[in-house]
């Protein structure tokens, strides 16, 4: 089969994935003090205000007095996944992206119990 006449067919680059909301995200997650209970209902109210782009998906669970969160982008499943991970616990509240290798694909490290107990940093 002959190739078709013309330029070859040009294609616009895929769109660029939203941004995760790192700052936002940070400042508004509630404090929980020492000796106290993270609250998942609050948590969850707090994401929706965030109004988050509609292509950033959203993980919340419960455990322990704790709240793990996992925000993050679909990726292409082969260049390292687009998250942000969050606990919201008695006297801390932390927002992360896990180490690049953590992000590649099956390597677990994007997952809302990673959020809640952290796997260790690789080396």
């Amino acid at each position: 089969m002959d190739c078709p006449d013309g330029p070859p067919l040009a294609f616009a680059p895929p769109p660029e994935p939203p941004r995760l909301p790192y700052e936002d995200l940070r400042a508004k997650l509630p404090r929980v003090p020492e000796g106290g209970r993270a609250d998942e209902a609050e948590v969850r109210r707090t994401l929706a205000a965030l109004d988050l782009h509609p292509e950033i998906r959203t993980e919340v669970k419960a455990a322990g007095g704790r709240v793990g969160i996992l925000l993050w982008v679909k990726g292409n499943g082969f260049d390292a996944q687009d998250c942000l991970l969050a606990r919201v616990g008695p006297g801390a509240t932390e927002v992360w992206v896990p180490p690049r290798i953590q992000r590649m694909p099956g390597e677990g490290g994007c997952t809302v119990g990673n959020a809640l107990d952290p796997i260790p940093s690789p080396h």
